[in-house]
């Protein structure tokens, strides 16, 4: 399959900076070829064309018009295995990429971009304007679900585990320090998710340091529905390059019948140990409306600084869109 994208974009900030960029990519992918030991293989090429003119960007070149080439060869490997038995389908799957990219790429070693698994086996992980990840690596790595079989024959996941690390034949300090990418070894990522019903579920995800010892990233979330209650409770914590970031949100949902909603919201940030803000939000919804009132207390890290308190109603009518009115008092 042969794709091209093309992007044009004019930016203009701080009154005297401005960039003008022209994008094109070329993509390839193969069909999918099965080979004699049951693995599924795929081959991929990108060919980025970035054409730009920058004025009073440090972070770019200013002589005049500019045009960089940048490519990658990617080559993917699965080997799916299926363990049946009476109540239970259990999927195995060990994966790796080997990914080749020649050429130098501009410095994005400040550049928030983080490793999760799921960009771990994308072939360019660094999201950033006309930039390719350059480098030779193997991505290692691997997915489990063990799903339960029902009588509909729709069989339900009940728990996944992926995880997997990056293996650079070099430091590549070019690429954002946050994400471990610039080391030969990157952090080994991974997510687990266990569905206890339908509608309740709890996952974690994980960034583990290359020492194998020391856990950089963590982000638990949950949901779980009890009758007409929901709750939901959100975890994260950043350490060393990842970031400092530390805090948990929690909410309770009352559904009180089809109409009638009530919902309480928090978040505690651990790294200032404040709380940052309540909600309270009531919604009426139907067929044509939905009208609700929202009070929220915001919290502020000085002391000395009282809460701002802020009332909100909103009015929405189907298709035609909504009115919410400003805050009523602070």
């Amino acid at each position: 399959v042969l794709d091209f994208k093309s992007q044009a974009f004019y930016n203009r900030f701080d009154t005297n900076t401005h960039n003008k960029f022209l994008i094109n990519d070329f993509l390839w992918n193969s069909k999918n070829f099965l080979s004699k030991g049951g693995f599924v293989n795929t081959a991929e090429i990108q060919v980025k064309n970035t054409n730009y003119k920058s004025e009073n960007d440090t972070s770019l070149k200013s002589a005049g018009s500019i045009n960089e080439i940048a490519g990658v060869l990617a080559f993917r490997s699965i080997l799916p295995m299926i363990k049946e038995s009476l109540n239970y389908s259990n999927i195995f799957s060990p994966k790796a990429m080997l990914r080749f990219a020649p050429g130098h790429m501009k410095n994005l070693s400040t550049n928030e971009a983080r490793l999760s698994y799921s960009n771990l086996f994308s072939t360019n992980k660094v999201q950033e304007t006309g930039v390719v990840e350059s480098g030779t690596s193997a991505i290692l790595g691997f997915d489990l679900s063990i799903n339960e079989k029902r009588e509909d024959e729709n069989n339900f996941e009940k728990f996944s585990l992926s995880l997997g690390q990056t293996f650079s034949l070099e430091n590549n300090f070019d690429l954002p320090s946050r994400s471990s990418l610039d080391q030969k070894m990157s952090d080994v990522v991974g997510e687990v998710n266990y569905n206890f019903f339908e509608n309740s579920t709890i996952g974690y995800k994980f960034s583990l340091d290359h020492d194998y010892s020391t856990l950089n990233y963590n982000e638990i979330s949950s949901e779980l529905t009890l009758g007409k209650i929901d709750f939901n409770l959100d975890y994260l914590e950043e350490r060393n390059h990842i970031g400092n970031e530390n805090y948990i949100n929690t909410g309770i949902t009352l559904n009180m019948n089809e109409s009638n909603i009530l919902t309480f919201e928090t978040k505690k940030n651990y790294k200032t140990e404040s709380t940052e803000f309540y909600n309270l939000i009531y919604q009426y919804v139907n067929d044509c409306l939905a009208a609700g009132i929202e009070f929220n207390r915001t919290f502020y890290e000085d002391k000395d600084v009282e809460a701002n308190d802020s009332l909100m109603f909103k009015i929405s009518i189907k298709p035609l869109g909504g009115i919410t009115t400003p805050s009523l008092y602070q």
